[in-house]
């Protein structure tokens, strides 16, 4: 009689059966974490989810943000909406076989959280129908939907084999069931089907999977090590270039097309995809060979006679009507022989425009067709007065000689002439500005971001224009406005966490910006080396700063003062808290203190420091661990010229374990002799290290030289002092002096755990010995320490860099809110993380704090 019973609701469906839904067996459950896994009863029944939204209406987007949530939930497993329905204040639909699904929303409580924050009630009604064949299946509708599209593939733009998958859960086919491809187990399910169908897939050639709400491209792994023509991703969700480049690593086709994705918008798109982009030929339809830091995204040339309107002296008022444009406008300047170089083009191009109007920012320069040509925007008074005002001319500055000295001559330096002028014209709106293109202001933020060291608390902005990022677009920093904007952007970021900041190399004219750099409270030392300063009036308002180091070597005021004296003197009469100058220690009496140390490049101040300390102290104590700083083909040579007039027997045995290892071209005329005195490859180095006597080193004698340290190369001069041990108690120490030059090279680019270091290897070690003078012997040991030692437990600059990079990622704080928790935790990674967790708990850190 229990069959004869008339169901609750009958869901009627129109090439399927019907489905029975009686409420009598069924077992509900609401704001609960467990149920009885007995009732899933294998897959033979139907379930029913209601969603209670307490809507009146719930619009069509409000049910995709709903459906949304509930897949977010339960993400990782399948679910197939089957007969959506939907009443005032409930949404009701059927589900099948999706216990895994089930579980994670009985994990949540039976609830769901919206994008708005939402929270949303469930109720899950277990065996509302019995399943029975002739009903809808939600695996035999993608089926169906599937091979409709097989026959469907023909052609494609073009393209033969293209299988068409854009908005798939909008086909006919799926009218009663919910397929969302966001999903990631359902598109791993439909990539199955797809693959799995060898018929059908050998014939596949391309996948289009546009506007399906697709976030992440794992299934995708299934296809690994198969060639497509064609990957189109357009107008999904994808976000994650990391986990993009992870889900395709293996994916190859000729083109990839992702525009329409969040992953576009990246500021460093599509830069972030460098690990993949040689599984590609193209990327939306631009060829991956050309996406490199020097490609223009606003086309690779500017068409003088076509693209834009062209301004010149014929129609000089037309510029009048792009007051309003926030489009690119393009500055041409012929030059058929090419006789001015980027670098002169640019100096002379800002010698021309006003110190007073807008900033202007030159982007995406190029010599090509005889022309130079580069991109501005949003600064149409400076376009207006080069127009206008300068007629759209450059005058060429040069310096001519001064004529024959007479007796009236009073002026013998060299006379500026501008006797030499640039034409050249402007095309306005040439390309609309896109999302993507350079922002001159965004990317300053970041060059700033990228020159700062927390650890040393300095912003190194020395010759800032060649910072990764700033490749196309020119920095001027002559321009006092735009120094001027640049170090408030700067103040205001790092305040009072900047201790020293290094401007060298700059062309700077002018940096009295006092109360701009006021907002570092603990600034202590500017180097403003090799600019353009051409008068202490031009920086002495830094005076209020209380700076104690002060580097101005290099500029054109250097050239007003004869002697160390009065150029001392002069600077130290505005900088009042000056104890260095250049580099170098001033003495009480205004006097320079003996130099030490001589880098040609800033910036390889922590590489010299951490190889000399290291390599020595290594010699010290077991110079077998220096073989694998020597590269296997790397050459010693080693002279000993060291004379003593009054030597013991003892002390001539000693002098001569050196000698034997020694050559010396002026006594050496054999040949053979002289190569055999040659030591090259690891092994044979070592050889001569392991027979040399011990040594012990006055490290605070050094005296240091990087002549030369490049990309590719780093070649460093060392001149001490060291003892020569005494074999026994009835001989005393040796006192000899060395020189040591060291050339080095890199063997190995992206190496350690955070894949950002670079491997050395010595490849020649030029070693001489000899006496000391008189002035060495006077000092030597005078303040012995043994740096080792007191250096045994402190962590090194790199160690430090690991640790702060490591932090940031695990926290993802700002680099300054990083080194505040571990230098609190005195550079315990542990007990810095319990730090940033207290403050957390205790709302002490902001929204701003994080990336």
């Amino acid at each position: 009689m229990s069959s004869l019973k008339c169901p609750d609701e009958v869901i009627h469906f129109p090439n399927h059966m019907s489905i029975e839904i009686s409420y009598a067996n069924a077992l509900s459950y609401s704001k609960c974490k467990s149920y009885d896994t007995k009732l899933m009863s294998q897959g033979f029944v139907w379930h029913q989810i209601v969603v209670e939204h307490n809507s009146r209406s719930l619009s069509m987007e409000d049910k995709q943000d709903l459906l949304n949530a509930l897949y977010e939930a339960v993400e990782g497993e399948e679910l197939y909406p089957v007969a959506y329905r939907r009443s005032s204040y409930e949404d009701r639909f059927l589900v099948r076989q999706c216990q895994p699904a089930l579980d994670k929303l009985f994990e949540k409580n039976l609830r769901i959280v919206m994008p708005n924050g939402n929270t949303i009630q469930l109720q899950v009604q277990l065996n509302v129908a019995e399943f029975k064949y002739g009903q809808i299946s939600p695996i035999n509708q993608i089926t169906k939907t599937l091979n409709k599209l097989y026959d469907r593939m023909d052609s494609l733009d073009g393209e033969r084999g293209v299988l068409d998958l854009s908005r798939f859960g909008q086909h006919s086919e799926l009218f009663d069931v919910i397929v969302n491809l966001g999903n990631r187990s359902v598109l791993e399910r439909i990539f199955d089907l797809i693959y799995r169908n060898d018929e059908r897939f050998r014939h596949i050639h391309g996948i289009v999977l546009r506007d399906n709400g697709i976030t992440t491209m794992s299934p995708c792994k299934l296809f690994a090590g198969i060639e497509f023509t064609l990957l189109d991703l357009r107008d999904n969700k994808i976000e994650s270039y990391i986990r993009l480049n992870r889900d395709l690593e293996k994916i190859k086709a000729n083109e990839i097309k992702l525009m329409g994705n969040p992953i576009t918008q990246s500021p460093n798109y599509p830069e972030c995809l460098r690990p993949i982009l040689n599984n590609f030929k193209l990327l939306d339809g631009v060829p991956t060979e050309n996406l490199s830091k020097d490609y223009t995204p606003i086309n690779t040339t500017v068409d003088g006679q076509a693209d834009g309107y062209r301004i010149d002296w014929s129609n000089k008022s037309d510029v009048n009507k792009f007051e309003n444009s926030s489009d690119w406008h393009a500055i041409m300047i012929p030059d058929p022989n090419q006789t001015y170089s980027k670098e002169e083009i640019m100096d002379y191009f800002f010698l021309t425009v006003s110190t007073s109007l807008s900033d202007i920012y030159p982007c995406y320069y190029q010599y090509t067709k005889g022309e130079h040509q580069f991109l501005v925007r949003q600064c149409f008074d400076q376009i207006k007065y080069l127009v206008e005002n300068c007629n759209l001319e450059i005058k060429i500055p040069r310096f001519e000689a001064p004529p024959p000295p007479t007796q009236s001559t009073v002026d013998f330096s060299p006379q500026l002439v501008m006797d030499t002028t640039l034409v050249y014209y402007v095309r306005m709106n040439i390309r609309p500005f896109q999302k993507g293109q350079i922002d001159p202001m965004e990317a300053i933020e970041k060059a700033l971001d990228r020159r700062f060291s927390a650890m040393d608390r300095m912003l190194n902005l020395s010759d800032f224009q060649n910072t990764e990022g700033l490749e196309n677009v020119v920095i001027n920093l002559s321009s006092t406005k735009i120094l001027s904007r640049i170090l408030m952007q700067a103040s205001r970021k790092f305040l009072s966490t900047c201790h020293e900041i290094r401007l060298a190399h700059n062309k700077i004219v002018n940096v009295n910006f006092p109360k701009i750099l006021a907002l570092m409270s603990n600034l202590k030392a500017l180097d403003l080396g090799n600019n353009w300063i051409h008068s202490l009036d031009d920086v002495k308002g830094l005076a209020v700063l209380g700076i104690t180091s002060l580097r101005l070597d290099g500029n054109p005021l250097c050239n007003d003062y004869s002697f160390a004296g009065e150029y001392i003197k002069a600077v130290k009469k505005h900088f009042t808290d000056l104890t260095k100058l250049d580099g170098i220690g001033i003495t009480s009496k205004d006097n320079l203190t003996s130099p030490k140390n001589f880098l040609c490049d800033v910036a390889g101040y922590d590489f010299v420091e951490e190889f000399v300390t290291r390599y020595f102290s290594t010699f010290e104590s077991d110079r077998a661990g220096l073989k694998d700083l020597y590269h296997r083909k790397a050459v010693l040579s080693l002279s000993c010229n060291f004379n003593v007039s009054k030597a013991t027997p003892q002390t001539l045995k000693r002098i001569s374990r050196y000698t034997q290892f020694s050559h010396n071209i002026l006594n050496d005329n054999d040949r053979e002799q002289m190569c055999s005195s040659t030591y090259i490859g690891p092994k044979e180095i070592m050889r001569v290290f392991t027979n040399l006597p011990l040594v012990t080193y006055d490290m605070l004698s050094f005296c240091t030289d990087c002549t030369i340290f490049e990309e590719n190369r780093v070649v460093i001069t060392i001149n001490g002092v060291f003892l020569d041990q005494a074999p026994s108690i009835v001989e005393t120490d040796v006192l000899m002096a060395f020189s040591r030059t060291f050339i080095l090279k890199p063997t190995k680019r992206k190496t350690g755990s955070l894949k950002c270091a670079t491997l050395y290897k010595i490849v020649n070690d030029q070693y001489s010995i000899t006496n000391p003078t008189a002035t060495q012997t006077k000092t030597a040991f005078k303040y012995f320490k043994n740096i080792q030692a007191a250096k045994k437990d402190e962590l090194t600059v790199a160690d430090k860099e690991a640790l702060l990079v490591m932090f940031q990622e695990t926290t993802a704080l700002k680099s300054i809110w990083c080194t505040r928790c571990l230098e609190e935790a005195e550079w315990d990674f542990t007990k810095a993380l319990e730090i940033f967790i207290q403050l957390c708990e205790k709302n002490e850190v902001p929204d701003a704090a994080f990336k």
